[in-house]
This record gives C-alpha cells, sequence and structure tokens, in this order.
C-alpha cells in the first residue's frame, strides 16, 4: 500500500512540474543560496531611550532613497531591516528596490515592490529584524541597488550606520518610493533601518569580512565611487575571476574593540557582524586606533592584543580564517601623542611577530611615509588619519589575494 501511494505521488509530482513548464515557468531544481552580499554595522542614535527627545533623525509621511553595492550577484535579492536599537513599534509603510541610474534616478524597468510575509509594509518590534521575501531583481556587483522605505507614521529613533560611503536622499514629505526621482530635501551618508541586502548566489561563493572602523569604513574616500579598501579589494577579486568571494564591509566609524561609543565595542558586535553571518570564510581585522587615540581611552598594547586574541579564538572557533592588519600612521592628527604612537608601534610589533593570525597585512608599511614611519604619506590622507582614494587603494593592493581563495 506505502508503495503505491509513494507511485502515485510521484506521477502526481511529474503532472504538475509539466503543467508549470507548459505555462512558462520552470520549476525550480535547486534551492536558494542565500548570501550577505552587503551588510551595514548597525548603532543606535545617541537618545534611542529617550522618548521623544531625539538628536538623531526620525521621519514622518517622508521617503528614505538609500543606495547600496552588492559584492556578489545573483538573480533574486531579500532585504533585512533592523529596528535593533528602536524604543518604539517601527512602521514602515511601503518599500521598494530597483537599480541607480545616476543621484537619485532609478531605472523604472528595475522597480520592484518589496514584500514581507505577503504585505506591502512591515511592522518590526523593538530589538528585532524583519527578512522581506525575495524580490525577483538581478543585481550583478557593479550597479547600485537602490533601497527606499516610506514612513507615514513618525519611525522614533533609528538604527543607523552614521558614515556610508554612498548619498542618502530624503524628501520632505509623500511616498517616492515608487517614482523614477524626486527632489531631495535631505543629503546624507547614512544608512536608516538597512541592516543588510542579500542576493540567491551560486553555489561554493565564499565572503570575507572587513572587520574595523572608519578606515575601514570609507570615511575620506570620494563619496558614491567605491573608492574604500574593501571595495577595491572586491573589485580586485572580481578582475581576478574564477569562484566568486564577496567582501563585507564591516566598519564602523568611531568603533573602538574595548568600549563601547558608536556601537557596541568590537568585542561584543564581533557575533553580530561576522560570526553570524552565513557563508563567511575569513575575516581581515583592521581596528584599535581609536581604543589608542579617543579622549578617555585607557588601553594600552597589552589589552588590545588580548582582544584580538578573544577575536582569533572565536573566529577559529567557527572555522574561519583571521587575517591581522598594522595600524595605520596617525601623525599629523589629534590622535598623535609620543605615547600613543609608542602604543601603536607595540601593537602592529605584535601583529607583525606574535604568529597568531593566520597571516599579516601590513598595511602600515603600504602607507607609511618611508623617511617618517610615524606618519602617512601626505599624498595618500585626508587628515593624516584617514585615507584617501589613493591611500586606500595601495592598502587593498597589499592584500594577497591568495589567502581568500
Amino acid at each position: 500500500m506505502s508503495s503505491l501511494l509513494g507511485g502515485m505521488f510521484r506521477i502526481g509530482f511529474v503532472i504538475m512540474a509539466c503543467v508549470v513548464w507548459a505555462c512558462g515557468e520552470k520549476p525550480s531544481l535547486a534551492s536558494p543560496h542565500w548570501l550577505p552580499a552587503f551588510t551595514a554595522p548597525m548603532h543606535p542614535s545617541a537618545s534611542a531611550t529617550m522618548g521623544d527627545a531625539l538628536a538623531g533623525p526620525s521621519f514622518r509621511d517622508q521617503t528614505v532613497c538609500m543606495f547600496v553595492r552588492p559584492t556578489l550577484a545573483g538573480p533574486r535579492l531579500r532585504l533585512v531591516l533592523s529596528n535593533q536599537y528602536g524604543a518604539q513599534l517601527l512602521q514602515v509603510a511601503a518599500v521598494r528596490v530597483g537599480l541607480r541610474v545616476q543621484g537619485v534616478s532609478i531605472d523604472p524597468t528595475t522597480d520592484r515592490q518589496v514584500r514581507f510575509a505577503g504585505a506591502a509594509s512591515v511592522s518590526i518590534p523593538p530589538g528585532r529584524t524583519a527578512t522581506s521575501e525575495p524580490v525577483e531583481l538581478a543585481v550583478d556587483g557593479l550597479r547600485d541597488v537602490a533601497v527606499s522605505l516610506y514612513f507615514l507614521e513618525r519611525s522614533g529613533a533609528v538604527s543607523w550606520h552614521l558614515e556610508g560611503t554612498r548619498s542618502t536622499y530624503v524628501s520632505a514629505s509623500s511616498n517616492h518610493t515608487a517614482a523614477a526621482s524626486f527632489v531631495p530635501a535631505l543629503t546624507t551618508r547614512s544608512l536608516y533601518f538597512l541592516a543588510a541586502l542579500h542576493v540567491d548566489a551560486a553555489p561554493g561563493e565564499s565572503l570575507v569580512v572587513a572587520f574595523g572602523d572608519s578606515i575601514t569604513d570609507g570615511v575620506g574616500t570620494t563619496v558614491d565611487e567605491e573608492r574604500s579598501w574593501p571595495a577595491r579589494l572586491s573589485q580586485r577579486l572580481r578582475a581576478r575571476g574564477g569562484r566568486a568571494v564577496g567582501v563585507l564591509n564591516a566598519g564602523l566609524s568611531g568603533n573602538r574593540l574595548l568600549d563601547d561609543g558608536y556601537g557596541p565595542n568590537g568585542l561584543r558586535r564581533f557575533e553580530r557582524d561576522v560570526l553570524a553571518q552565513r557563508g563567511v570564510k575569513a575575516v581581515l581585522l583592521l581596528e584599535g586606533v581609536n581604543d589608542i587615540g579617543r579622549p578617555g581611552a585607557a588601553s594600552g598594547a597589552e589589552r588590545i592584543t588580548q582582544a584580538y586574541e578573544q577575536l582569533i579564538q572565536r573566529a577559529r572557533a567557527r572555522g574561519l580564517k583571521v587575517y591581522g592588519g598594522t595600524l595605520t600612521p596617525m601623525q599629523g592628527h589629534p590622535y598623535f601623542t609620543a605615547a600613543n604612537e609608542t602604543t601603536r608601534q607595540a601593537v602592529n610589533q605584535w601583529i607583525r611577530t606574535a604568529g597568531r593570525f593566520d597571516a599579516v597585512i601590513d598595511f602600515d608599511a603600504a602607507v607609511r611615509e618611508p623617511a617618517n614611519p610615524h606618519s602617512m604619506r601626505a599624498a595618500l590622507t585626508v587628515d593624516g588619519l584617514h585615507p584617501n582614494d589613493a591611500g586606500h587603494a595601495l592598502m587593498a593592493e597589499a592584500v594577497d589575494l591568495r589567502l581568500l581563495e
């Protein structure tokens, strides 16, 4: 009897598949391979727990149009929206995606509605995230994806990524999510509530995470030009060919390893921004300069290297390779003092010689002034601390691509 039922089930399945195929809808034979092709580490506005007294932005009857560049290709995508640091229910009345033409203009043939559990709107409780249904929009890693959110009701305190490398446009009022363009009332470099964009990637593709602070975030580079060292590294990997390796930029401006400030400290956010990301094979670590330079920071070289040890152990427990980046120079910036420079040099000496990392990426050597190792070459920096476009290009070149095979 069981064999008879099994045969009938198989016959029914074949008939159903043939009907679907005849109608022009080919049945999917492979399960989706969802990987995060873009992520934005979130941190709270300064007043996330202060009710109506908001220091950060809040939106009401406004459209926010953001642009991101996925580093993996795929035929469909999905979004992850975050109310991680919200103090109230986040209500997003409309969400759409499309491909950018230029500025705030979207190619109208690529405009797609984004749905959540069948609905065109989504409500996200405080401390939670929401993942959209798949959207049939192919991305190739070469064009920006526009993500437009409309807030009818007041959004409240934001979960945001303060310093992005792409322009975000905010309307004065009304729902412009389906518009090919609109006149913005405000332009920023921040990302609001958008934690990730996933793509249905090819099997076997993987990711590396660039984990750091504002230098990794891309502060100092040209806006909308994909000039940060993680973006340049992604471009090098794409040009190399072979099996695709995406690069997640987990830089968070102002972030420290040991103390909270701009978002949770590096030791705390490592789980969320690295270990919890599917498909990650390796992490490139470049963080610690804010622990040295920020006023009130009491983080000597030993405490910083102990933090590195913790991150290395946690990553290896998940089977990840860990590559250590040396801290770049800071003379000419307020962070620079003789004592701070001694600490930086001691940290870099440990990175280079302790043998704890799977490999060392010598960012310091790539950008420092040969005649004065305390400073970055003048042609490579905007302020003595943050590299410019040329500096980021050299940092990306310092990564041996064979480490990421």
